[in-house]
């Protein structure tokens, strides 16, 4: 079960007037049963590093990957990071639960530990979760902890990005910290192609549409099956857009990408001009089988599946997709050719196309408003930021496997804060050193790993290092031509550059109007003139509210 916005209002506003003694004003019963967890502990002088006097105690809850892999006995509450928060700080972190890799599910438990007034230390939410949160006075105001005890590295990262920060602001007053990114180059999307067939083709040029279609055409009839792999979401399908001039997000999340029309109004893709040209094309493709005939009861696991046993070989996706796919791929196939390479999306008219970034953080780290010792949070983030980004922080190689293997740099959950630096400099640094043998520049964490996945991959054809090869290691990988857009100013950068107005609330579950007629039109059931019936369907239906709270917040 997901609870939707106006539910978890109605939870929060249960929460202060039914249980105020609770999360409200009193202790959390995990806190309370956590001897020393509220009781406040002097800060010591010095830098942050500085481990406390006398050991201070956090709960936490975390949302944790299905990837991540412990050894040794180790789990989510006791492993590399949470053994080296005590030893070096002093800090002991216990966490009340894990959700392993669902969202919803996350979304859900914490919502219902606001109801039941077992609100943690320390979490992380999204941006509708922080304004309710706000709302019913559960958030402390962190400003002081964040100025004086956080490192001077992860204060820098407002230089970086001076946006996103204000977004965590109320009144001049901190209330989170941003979990930030690795960076908008990983942002523009590409047409993943199987490389085995691309090749077998003579990796013909694909600068148009039409060539596209040729292609996938190519393929369905040697290779049998459908020409490019979407979900019935619509999401991957959106991901086209740029081929068309029109730029979409994902409209199950309720949200799409916003920019400026011709008049220098904000609108959303959809009710672009160009997203009826868009919506012509998969119509056409759908007919042609380049869309599979199941198109319409497809979804994710699906469509990854179709991609496995070669039912398609082609897929828009994210610069992730060697993770995505790529090892149940290659076994699958049994063929270390069997795999998928990035290719720039191409346009109607062979023209340059333009990489679209999105407001590129969704979530904040936030303290309860009654943890003592807020300070202690400042210096977890600034910890993982040491360990994981810091050129100056010298690890031995024991150390590194312990904090990154089996994807364990993701486990310090909700401290991990990321440099939004952190991937553009390390596919720099990472195929700089694939391509000349020199290591020496590898001076983070994160960059050792991607190299040593990549030479995995490269010297064993250890299919778990393909995903960090497909992104960063080699000439037209999938940072290589994200950088080159990014570099070029080949960017379409969207005009709601922050989180989505508070009028959000009000028009849930707003697209499904668009996916539903969409979709319609796409399976042929409905003229593809249908399409302005549908936009107004939405304007009605909570998109004139969405635009026009768009244009009063971002509209300068």
């Amino acid at each position: 079960m997901k609870i939707h916005c106006k539910q978890f209002v109605f939870l929060l506003l249960a929460v202060c007037t039914v249980i105020s003694m609770t999360a409200c004003g009193g202790k959390s019963s995990a806190a309370s049963n956590a001897a020393g967890s509220r009781e406040a502990q002097p800060v010591p002088s010095g830098d942050w590093e500085q481990p406390y006097a006398t050991t201070v105690h956090l709960t936490a809850v975390k949302l944790e990957g299905n990837d991540i892999v412990y050894e040794g006995g180790d789990s989510y509450t006791n492993n590399p990071w949470t053994r080296a928060w005590k030893e070096k700080l002093n800090i002991n972190v216990t966490y009340d639960w894990n959700v392993a890799g669902n969202q919803a599910e996350y979304d859900t438990r914490l919502n219902m530990a606001v109801a039941s007034g077992t609100l943690p230390d320390v979490f992380r939410c999204n941006y509708n979760q922080f304004r309710q949160l706000m709302q019913a006075g559960l958030l402390q105001d962190i400003t002081e902890a964040y100025q004086q005890y956080t490192s001077q590295r992860v204060r820098d990262y407002e230089k970086t990005d001076p946006d996103t920060i204000k977004t965590a602001m109320v009144n001049g007053r901190i209330y989170g910290v941003p979990n930030y990114y690795y960076g908008v180059i990983d942002q523009p999307r590409d047409l993943w192609v199987r490389k085995d067939w691309y090749e077998a083709e003579g990796q013909p040029a694909v600068k148009t549409v039409a060539d596209f279609e040729r292609l996938a055409k190519t393929f369905m009839s040697k290779y049998g099956g459908y020409g490019i792999a979407t979900s019935n979401t619509l999401e991957e399908l959106f991901m086209t857009g740029p081929m068309f001039n029109v730029y979409l997000s994902n409209p199950s999340a309720n949200n799409d990408f916003w920019y400026k029309d011709a008049s220098g109004r904000i609108k959303a893709g959809i009710s672009h001009p160009e997203a009826k040209i868009a919506l012509t094309y998969w119509a056409k493709w759908y007919k042609e089988g380049i869309l599979s005939p199941d198109f319409a009861s497809t979804d994710y696991n699906k469509m990854i599946e179709d991609i496995v046993i070669g039912k398609t070989g082609m897929e828009p996706y994210w610069q992730w997709q060697g993770w995505h796919a790529g090892p149940n791929l290659v076994a699958a196939q049994n063929s270390d050719n069997a795999y998928m390479i990035p290719l720039p999306f191409p346009t109607v008219d062979g023209s340059q196309v333009m990489g679209q970034v999105g407001f590129p953080n969704t979530f904040l780290f936030v303290v309860n408003k009654n943890c003592a010792n807020p300070a202690a949070v400042m210096k977890l983030l600034s910890y993982t930021d040491k360990i994981m980004f810091d050129p100056n922080t010298v690890l031995t190689e024991e150390e590194f496997r312990a904090y990154t293997d089996g994807q364990r740099e993701h486990v310090p959950q909700p401290f991990e804060i990321i440099d939004p630096s952190a991937d553009m400099l390390q596919f720099v640094h990472v195929l700089h050193a694939l391509k000349t043998g020199d290591t020496s520049e590898l001076f983070t964490s994160g960059m050792k790993k991607k190299y040593s996945d990549s030479i995995a991959w490269l010297t064993n054809r250890d299919s778990g290092g393909l995903g960090a090869y497909l992104q960063q290691g080699f000439d037209g990988c999938a940072y290589d031509r994200s950088k080159f857009l990014l570099d070029n100013n080949f960017i379409v950068r969207t005009d709601m550059w922050g989180a989505p107005p508070e009028d959000f609330d009000r028009t849930v579950n707003a697209f499904d109007v668009v996916v539903q007629g969409f979709t319609k039109i796409i399976l042929g059931q409905e003229p593809v003139s249908s399409y302005d019936q549908i936009i107004a369907d939405w304007y009605a239906n909570g998109g004139q509210i969405m635009e026009d709270a768009v244009n009063r917040d971002y509209n300068r």
